[in-house]
């Protein structure tokens, strides 16, 4: 078995924001993939007092750079893989001429939340971009009205021109003469969550019913953001953590490509990096490389069920709201008044997906956010979060995202440390 230095560690700088949750959750991806591949050093570089400044890299030289950072990180980071041949993967651009890109799928989002208002049964569309524009908001856009226009041949994608994109005090009045103009009932992609929260807010203020007249999906799925408006918000869920998971790897076969172990006493050769790396040889004839989505996450906004189907938004909310206090399904069709084999079999028709699997997802969210952001024991998550088994509620959790709650609270761990997260 061969066996690693401290010499050769990889050092790793991680370029990002971790103010949103879609970049966190990027770095989740990369620490994890370090966790797994690794030991690797990662250091991120980003304007926050918590984190350690690393000035010019004299002292400090980085191996390799995964960054998405803001403009003028960026210039340093390029003069820095310039002057010493670092190796690099830029994350979300539209394209680079000098680096792998590992990027969101602007179509697939867009043609997912088509897919989202078709099933709803809306024939009426509309679109709100970004302010500023940037490229990925216009490509959502281009996408939404083209997926729209394949499957349904009477649809129109209204789409929303902002009169002073400067000024939100002003901004809101003019949207909310659009909102109220518009076609309904209507569904509204908005480009991301924080701007679909303003749009809840002008509907709420106009007396717009929301998901009745409007229903609005925004995207990234920033849970401070979706669980926070009113109501709910339904949103896009890029799968950002195998964003940064893939990134990593993309990385590490660059940086084994381009001789770091070699000049750190290991050599390199073709056949072993092609061995160990499968899938990276392949994966940089591309220079763009996209990563998926892990659906629609519907909340009250788009949860639009008709005048018939009044009690099922009832009891999503009544599940929402109680979940981790240890309810079962009796206990919803008792809420509703009515049998649980009613509640059941209309619950299902509605929505497509049991009562259980309702509790046990709205479970499982609160389960990971207590993972990321407390300090329990596991046995005491489970118990706040509803579950009287804690060997159960480990086998349902590795079910469903495929990792161990050690290793999730782990990776999340190694996030916090790395950002100076308190």
């Amino acid at each position: 078995m061969m066996t690693k230095s401290p010499q050769q560690i990889p050092r790793v700088l991680v370029v990002t924001s971790t103010v949103e949750m879609a970049c966190r959750d990027k770095l989740a991806g990369i620490m994890r993939y370090a966790h797994t591949h690794g030991p690797w050093d990662v250091q991120t570089l980003e304007s926050n007092p918590h984190i350690a400044k690393l000035g010019t890299f004299k002292y400090w030289q980085p191996d390799g750079i995964i960054f998405d950072g803001e403009l003028s990180l960026q210039k340093l980071v390029h003069r820095t893989m310039t002057r010493r041949s670092v190796s690099g993967v830029q994350l979300e651009v539209a394209t680079s001429r000098r680096y792998p890109v590992v990027s969101h799928d602007s179509k697939r989002i867009a043609e997912a939340a088509a897919d989202h208002f078709l099933q709803l049964g809306l024939t009426h569309f509309a679109f709100i971009g970004s302010i500023p524009t940037f490229f990925w908001s216009q490509m959502r856009e281009e996408a939404f009205a083209a997926h729209l226009a394949q499957h349904s041949s009477a649809a129109t994608v209204h789409l929303y021109t902002p009169v002073h994109p400067e000024d939100w005090g002003l901004e809101q009045r003019h949207m909310k003469t659009w909102l109220l103009k518009l076609p309904k009932p209507c569904g509204i992609l908005v480009a991301h969550d924080l701007r679909a929260k303003l749009v809840l807010d002008v509907c709420l203020a106009a007396g717009i019913r929301v998901p009745d007249e409007i229903a609005v999906v925004g995207v990234n799925n920033d849970l401070d953001v979706c669980e926070n408006t009113i109501p709910t918000l339904s949103s896009v869920f890029p799968d950002f953590e195998g964003g940064g998971y893939l990134a990593a790897e993309v990385l590490d076969g660059l940086m084994k490509t381009s001789g770091f172990f070699s000049h750190k006493g290991t050599k390199v050769t073709k056949e072993n990096t092609k061995k160990s790396f499968v899938p990276f040889v392949s994966l940089c004839e591309k220079k763009v490389i996209f990563y998926g989505i892990k659906g629609v996450i519907q909340r009250q906004s788009s949860l639009r069920l008709g005048d018939a189907n009044r009690g099922i938004a009832a009891a999503v909310e009544f599940i929402r709201l109680n979940a981790c206090a240890g309810i079962t399904v009796p206990d919803v069709a008792k809420h509703l008044n009515v049998s649980r084999r009613y509640a059941e079999r209309h619950f299902r028709a509605a929505l497509g997906r049991s009562i259980l699997d309702e509790i046990q997802t709205r479970r499982l969210e609160h389960v990971c956010a207590l993972l990321r952001e407390a300090t329990q024991p596991i046995h005491k998550i489970g118990e706040d979060c509803g579950y009287g088994s804690e060997t159960h509620l480990k086998k349902l959790f590795k079910k469903r995202f495929g990792i161990t709650m050690r290793d999730y609270r782990k990776s999340a761990s190694a996030v916090s440390d790395t950002t100076g997260e308190k």
